[in-house]
Formats: structure tokens, sequence, C-alpha cells
């Protein structure tokens, strides 16, 4: 069933206006949300002293508040065919769970102070911000739907992809860290991974988180150079500004971690050069780079996944974070190159299934 098309065309044209403010307004809070969330976990490394009114927190619930609004301006806009557009309603259903976390969150830090990474009102958050931020997306693409002219569709603008894949990617990350990162220990409440688990999902679900939203952005662009860079550029800014760059010691590696635009831009060539598509090989090839730079991008924080398995007893403190990190590029990552350039290739095919107009419009 054509879910996008059905009843879109029927939205009159100042409706079509405010659904897609609400679907860039739902997406733009994520990105503040997964942002604030980002550099909580950094404040926490650095041991800087919390409280629920901390700034990191601000930020993160001032995205929740941006995408309440929006979601609101989705139903309000898609009722006017009559019916809740399904976009609006995942959207909607994810920012009641970002709502409900808050109070949760403010209570288990009067309760018992200092929280963990993983914790249920983290979980309730990160889940709504996964919902959230899908509902965004469809949301676009559902509004892409609305300018049917014959067998023509408009498509999105370059930034608004950005916009729309960037929170997604985050959220997704941030449910990925939650189940690799030893971080969740507190004196109330052990909830670390397991070291060996935590190394394997890292390992497969990074690169195929990278791959299938780095190559669903190119996807939704036509394939056209310089959608998947944009996106790559805005995910590597996110952490540079959130892990990097509030650490002093690490400033001097930033010049590596912006190295790993390098393969994106790779990446992004290979599926828009338009001599390979009838063999298949952009998905497949495109896949594998990007998934091996998932050590990469991942820096500083996946340091300590690693570390956790390899070496239990050291800890992995700021000033010595880059030391241990650049040590594991040579004993560890080449290892990792094969497994991860598989996973990334099956990101790939799966975004590329997921983001084609025939598949799902």
């Amino acid at each position: 069933m054509d879910y996008f098309r059905q009843g879109s065309a029927s939205l009159a044209y100042g409706s079509h206006r405010i659904f897609l403010v609400g679907s860039i307004l739902v997406s733009s809070g994520i990105l503040l949300a997964a942002g604030g969330g980002s550099w909580d976990i950094t404040n926490h490394l650095l041991n800087k002293p919390e409280t629920f009114f901390a700034p990191p927190h601000l930020i993160l619930y001032s995205g929740v508040g941006t995408s309440v609004v929006g979601a609101v301006m989705l139903l309000t806009s898609s009722r006017s065919i009559g019916r809740i557009a399904w976009p609006a309603k995942l959207a909607l259903a994810g920012v009641a769970l970002l709502v409900s976390a808050g109070p949760v969150d403010f209570a288990w830090h009067s309760a018992f102070g200092l929280d963990g990474l993983f914790s249920p009102p983290h979980f309730v958050l990160v889940s709504g911000m996964v919902a959230t931020s899908l509902g965004g997306l469809t949301s676009m693409m559902y509004y892409r739907s609305m300018s049917l002219r014959g067998a023509e569709r408009m498509r999105l603008h370059p930034a608004l992809i950005v916009i729309a894949i960037l929170p997604l990617w985050l959220a997704l990350s941030g449910v990925v860290d939650m189940f690799t990162l030893p971080f969740s220990k507190t004196v109330y409440f052990n909830f670390d991974p397991n070291p060996a688990a935590a190394v394997a999902i890292a390992s497969t679900a990074f690169p195929f988180v990278i791959a299938a939203c780095l190559c669903g952005a190119s996807a939704l662009s036509g394939r056209r150079f310089g959608v998947m860079s944009l996106t790559g550029a805005a995910f590597v800014a996110t952490g540079a500004l959130t892990s990097i760059l509030p650490s002093d010691s690490l400033h001097s590696t930033i010049p590596f971690y912006l190295l790993g635009m390098i393969p994106i831009v790779a990446a992004d060539a290979v599926m828009s050069y338009r001599f390979w598509r009838p063999f298949g090989i952009p998905v497949y090839a495109a896949g594998a780079i990007l998934g091996v730079t998932f050590f990469m991008l991942y820096y500083p924080l996946i340091t300590h996944t690693y570390n956790e398995f390899i070496d239990i007893n050291r800890l992995v403190w700021p000033s010595v974070t880059a030391e241990i990190y650049f040590e594991m590029m040579q004993t560890v990552y080449p290892l990792l190159i094969a497994p991860s350039a598989a996973l990334g290739a099956v990101g790939a095919i799966a975004a590329n299934k997921l983001g084609s107009e025939r598949k799902i419009l």
C-alpha cells in the first residue's frame, strides 16, 4: 500500500507548509536532545558537578520541548485531511515517551543522586528519541509526496535530509552506547554491560548504523554527490563539539578526528558515480568503506568500551584517553576491519532498499 501518497494530496497549501515546519521542529528537537545527552556523558567523564538543571540537561529538555511543538503542528496540519497521518502518530508516540522521561529523571536524581548512562529514565528517553526522530524523518518523506504532479515527485532539499537523518543517527548511536559503555555503575545500581557483549554489540551495531544512515541520506537525495558528505560532516561536528572540545586533554586530537571525513567523502563519490550503478557495486563498496570508519567516528567514547574488555584494571582517565585509543588503533582495530566492512555493506543494502522510492512510497 502507498502509505505516503494516500490522502496526502488533499492537504491544503497552508497545512502543507505547517506540516513541513512541524517535521523540521520534531527532528531539530531531537538533534538538540541528542547533543545535550552526548555533552552530559562527557561531563560525567570529567567529573563535573551535576544536578537535574545542569546545562546539558537544559539543552536536552529544550530539545524535547521543540519536538513537542513540532509534533503538535504535525497533528493539527494532518487533521485537515480528516485523519492523523501515520508519521504524525509516530512522532506523537515518541514525544509522549520524551515528556514522560522528564519527571521520571527528576525523581531518579532526587532519590539516587548521580545516575548512570543506562537507567530507567534514560532508557525511556532514548527510546522516545528514536521514535520521534523516525517520526520526523517519515514526516518529511510524507511531505515530499504531497506535491505529486503526475509521475513527478519533488526532492527534499539537502539541508532537510541532514536535519532528518542526523537526529536518527545520533539517537540510534545513543541506544548502542547504553548497551556498550561502562558508565552505568552507581552507588545504588550496577547496570554496566558485560565487556565481551559490549564489544560484540559495538563492533556490529555501529558499522551498520553508520552505513544505513549515510547511505539512506544518499538514497533520499537520488544519490546526488554531497548529501552523504554533508550528513557525515554534521555528525563529526556534533561529536567534536560534545565529546572532544569539552575535554582540554583531547584538543590536540581534533585533526585526527576530522580525518574521518575522508572515507565518507570517498563513499559518497562511489555512491554517486553512475557508471557502476548497473552492477550494484556502489552500495556494497560504499557500505564497506563507511563500516570501517566506526572506530574513528565514535572516538573518544569507544575507547572505554574496548578497554573494559582488554584490560578491566586500566582506568581511562581523560588525560590518557588518546594514548590508550591510539594504542588500540594498532592492536585492536586491524582485527575489526573485515567484520565492520561486512556489517557496513549490510547496512548500506538495507538503507538502499528502504530508501527506494518504489519500496516506501
